[in-house]
């Protein structure tokens, strides 16, 4: 569960509103993600709505650096790009919040085949425009990408590992290109209301233009189609298909980081172990394809 706004210090909840220059009226905790922190969308006096994100590093240092993380990159993504833009960025002891505009639409539920048309363009809106130099390299952001080969070293894995490690090989290499990458694609970091607006930036890099689709690809199997688990590997395998052959390459490796991770990565302050597990064991249909 994440920590209620009204638990956060008053404090920082005065200083948010201080920031945004008018008083909140009222307030609806969000939940979903990865994050211990609140997630709030806030009704100001002055009638705007806002999304604020607020960890504090007493609880995890790692969330706490990737608010400010966030942030700064926010204030240098193109405005052409589907993104919220950020509108304070706010400290106050050991917390951080992270203030940005509303968007409108929905997070939650299932895939279905508008949602995933709708993320689709996002997604090439976003990998249209070169990546901002301060942007790393997708490959600083795959910690763990050869999770196969590392499983078969700790000897966890049998079966398929062998041939999805071979096909995974060399990855900091095909994945690496100059332009804009989410890198964090699931269905919860997307706000669909007609349009898609692609949410949560802490993970944005440079690098090959198909991955944020592929990524996509894999979070349809991995969270699910509203028509079931056949129809979500189907379109995820269409999807696929329609990308360089290095996107099917990048699931195979989305789904060995997962596994490897789970294995070897213990729960902080969520049960994330649990939930790479289930992600790598969903995307077993669309592996045999793969493979």
């Amino acid at each position: 569960m994440r920590t209620a706004w009204a638990d956060t210090p008053e404090p920082l909840r005065a200083a948010v509103a201080e920031a945004l220059g008018a008083a909140v009226s009222d307030h609806r905790d969000l939940r979903g993600g990865m994050s211990p922190g609140p997630a709030v969308g806030l009704r100001l006096a002055d009638g705007r709505r806002v999304f604020v994100k607020a960890e504090s590093a007493q609880v995890r240092s790692h969330n706490h650096a990737m608010v400010l993380r966030e942030a700064a990159i926010l204030d240098v993504l193109p405005p052409s790009v589907p993104a919220p833009r950020r509108l304070a960025t706010v400290a106050w002891g050991h917390w951080a919040a992270l203030v940005t505009t509303w968007a409108p639409g929905t997070t939650g539920g299932l895939w279905s085949d508008t949602s995933i048309a709708a993320v689709v363009r996002a997604c090439r809106a976003a990998s249209a425009h070169r990546a901002p130099p301060a942007l790393v390299p997708v490959a600083e952001r795959l910690a763990g990408f050869d999770g196969w080969e590392r499983l078969l070293e700790l000897g966890v894995e049998q079966a398929h590992a062998g041939r999805a490690a071979a096909m995974v090989a060399g990855w900091e290499r095909w994945t690496a290109g100059n332009a804009l990458v989410h890198r964090d694609i699931r269905l919860d970091n997307t706000a669909r209301a007609g349009k898609a607006v692609l949410l949560d930036w802490a993970y944005a890099a440079s690098g090959a233009p198909w991955i944020d689709q592929a990524q996509l690809a894999a979070d349809v199997v991995a969270t699910g189609h509203e028509r079931g688990p056949e129809v979500a590997t189907d379109r995820a395998h269409q999807l696929l298909r329609s990308l360089p052959p290095d996107a099917s390459r990048f699931v195979v490796g989305l789904a060995g980081m997962w596994r490897w991770r789970a294995a070897t990565v213990p729960d902080a302050v969520r049960p994330i172990a649990a939930w790479r597990r289930a992600r790598a064991d969903a995307l077993r249909p669309l592996l045999t394809r793969l493979l």
